[in-house]
């Protein structure tokens, strides 16, 4: 396998295999647009392909990317969990720092390649959670009765649109969570390009001149940024918690423990069970929750990735 290339279903975008963040951008792009509700959402996905192609720019030299723009990639997106987790203890200008710490990353990769693959590798999780949140959404009225439902898809688009919006309609929690996390993960890509763009400027600077202090330079307008982001979360967590016994948090609580206690039961069982069939298991055999709600606990209870 080549350093650039992701395993084989690490990534799947609205029904998309990706095995490339740097060279399959028209591709991903051309998924997310055969999604029957894509009109809709034109604006999210224009946001978030803005930034991601924004963020690959960084990687250019001349005309072409750098030799291992497409390693550095697959690589950060591979370790975004560990990076962001240590990325949130750390002073947000030292974000490149904080990615150097890991060995697998090209150490020689500069500051500002390293903030701009976080953005891209951020924009990119927003964009998966709302186009797979979609996706998922519309394949799901396949169970109500495939051939009816094929027939619309290739002869009535419009009719085979409002079916997926009448689905679409039955669990809004899904999609208030699938909103949430697009504009967190997207607000991240924001402020990491911000960083790459002072980076980049740093990098065109003679910094060996010992009256310059890059720290300094750096630290003032990155802490102002991401001090935003910070009290945004205070308040949200000050609002969840305002009724902690509500009806919708002990319901969610219920359904963490549920999806917690099978999946341990399944891996027991099948140490080697993987993510899809987990998944599959919890939501088909078991009917705990919608694909989405089962992914979002395993995920917390860190039975995914696997």
């Amino acid at each position: 396998m080549d350093d650039e290339k992701m395993p084989y279903g690490v990534l799947e975008i609205a029904g998309f295999d990706v095995s490339s963040l740097l060279w399959e951008q028209d591709e991903i792009e051309q998924a997310v647009r055969e999604l029957a509700l894509y009109p809709q959402f034109h604006e999210h996905f224009k946001e978030a392909f803005g930034l991601i192609n924004y963020a690959t720019s960084f990687w250019l030299e001349e005309l072409s990317y750098a030799d291992h723009a497409g390693a550095v990639i697959a690589t950060m997106y591979r370790l975004r969990d560990s990076i962001d987790e240590h990325a949130s203890y750390a002073n947000p200008s030292s974000l490149p720092d904080v990615i150097r710490q890991f060995h697998q990353v090209d150490r020689n990769a500069q500051d500002s390649h390293l903030a701009a693959t976080y953005a891209l590798v951020r924009a990119t999780e927003g964009l998966t959670v709302l186009a797979n949140w979609l996706f998922e959404t519309e394949v799901s009225i396949y169970d109500l009765d495939e051939e009816l439902v094929l027939h619309l898809h290739a002869t009535a688009p419009k009719h085979y649109a409002a079916l997926v919006q009448e689905e679409r309609l039955k669990d809004r929690d899904v999609e208030i969570e699938a909103r949430e996390s697009f504009r967190e993960c997207l607000g991240d890509a924001q402020r990491a390009l911000m960083l790459a763009e002072l980076c980049q400027q740093i990098e065109s600077i003679d910094v060996s001149k010992k009256s310059f202090n890059v720290s300094g330079f750096l630290c003032k307008p990155l802490n102002d940024a991401f001090s935003a982001k910070a009290f945004q979360r205070a308040s949200s967590a000050g609002k969840a918690n305002s009724k902690p016994n509500s009806e919708k948090q002990l319901s969610a609580v219920q359904t963490f423990a549920r999806v917690s206690q099978s999946a341990k039961r399944h891996i027991v069982a099948n140490p080697k069970i993987s993510a899809s069939e987990l998944v599959k298991a919890l939501v088909e055999t078991e009917g705990i929750a919608s694909p989405p709600t089962v992914r979002k606990y395993l995920k917390k209870g860190n039975f995914l990735p696997r």
